[in-house]
């Protein structure tokens, strides 16, 4: 099968540094090669030019991975041969309403929902019911999730720094890094966008690319994700995990993991600010996970490694033909 994967144009792929989006697209496109498969990758802002690539080839799918984008789906319809077309969302604030308003996505999330010609990929459980409980035809939605690639990062048993928690991602409001700068156990990596009041000489490792965080990713005991809006489980939270770190992470970050993982901390809402009970419970889940550091790269292998999501990807793919004929 050939498959063409859209990206938004905004950075490389693969990205040199941070990116989710586009290193979920890059590993989706090795995965589908190693099972047989062409996926293609297209990742222009250009309009014109996605119309024109996805011209030079024939191909059987195309996945738009911007929603924001959402118009040129009906230009691929009409101007191409393609004869199954789907979109995935990205957007971390999915099941808030008052942040669409505030981040002009409502007109991207009212398409989706009244939608009725092109399929919607949804990269977690929680996109799938908030689409269908918004009233999104249902026949149009199917579950895709993200994986991670185990095969791409360096992995130790025993953590290089067992006493270190790792907080890794774009530095912005969302992310709300600055508000846990006084927990002294706490390293910070990632683009500062100098959008918050984050202090740049409080434990700050500075920007990583891509092969030095597959090298030291796994070097800390754990990950901290206390962000205001994820899209299901983060492409970051699913590393973290396959390289044998415990996560301590929002409600927002921890919408499809089991409840019940003792490598899993979610911190409640309403204590968020209490740096006093965020950094215990840091400590807390740094002590458990650095004694079962096998047994979290095992779980994350057995329920995020690519090669079985890609399967049921393609076979995701395969029941819209079959339900098209």
């Amino acid at each position: 099968m050939r498959l063409a994967l859209v990206g938004p144009g905004i950075m490389p792929i693969p990205p040199d540094g941070w990116g989710a989006v586009e290193s979920l697209i890059w590993d989706y496109a090795l995965e589908l090669d190693e099972l047989g498969h062409d996926g293609t990758i297209v990742n222009t802002p250009d309009w014109d030019q996605i119309i024109n690539f996805l011209n030079e080839e024939q191909y059987d799918f195309a996945h738009l991975h911007y929603d924001v984008f959402h118009p040129i789906m009906d230009r691929i319809a009409n101007e191409t041969n393609i004869p199954k077309l789907a979109i995935s969302s990205h957007y971390p604030y999915i099941d808030q309403p008052h942040m669409h308003r505030r981040d002009g996505y409502d007109r991207t999330f009212d398409w989706i929902i009244n939608n009725k010609k092109y399929y919607i990929f949804c990269i977690s459980k929680k996109d799938y019911h908030t689409f269908k409980n918004a009233g999104a035809d249902e026949s149009r939605l199917l579950l895709s999730e993200n994986g991670a690639n185990h095969k791409r990062f360096t992995y130790r048993s025993e953590a290089v720094k067992p006493d270190r928690s790792l907080y890794l991602g774009q530095i912005y409001h969302r992310k709300k890094q600055w508000l846990y700068q006084d927990i002294p156990s706490i390293d910070y990596v990632g683009q500062d966008t100098g959008a918050t009041p984050f202090d740049q000489s409080k434990n700050y490792l500075g920007e990583w690319t891509d092969e030095y965080k597959r090298e030291h990713f796994t070097d800390f005991a754990s990950l901290v994700l206390l962000s205001d809006g994820e899209n299901g489980t983060p492409l970051v939270v699913k590393e973290a995990i396959i390289n044998g770190l415990g996560v301590v992470i929002s409600k927002y970050a921890a919408h499809d993991l089991p409840d019940d993982l003792p490598f899993v901390t979610v911190i409640p809402d309403d204590k968020l600010t209490d740096i006093s009970y965020v950094e215990e419970k840091i400590k807390e889940n740094r002590e458990v996970s650095i004694g079962m550091r096998d047994d979290i790269r095992q779980f994350g292998i057995d329920n995020f490694a690519w090669e079985s999501l890609v399967k049921l990807y393609v076979q995701n793919i395969e029941k819209m033909e079959a339900n098209a004929n």
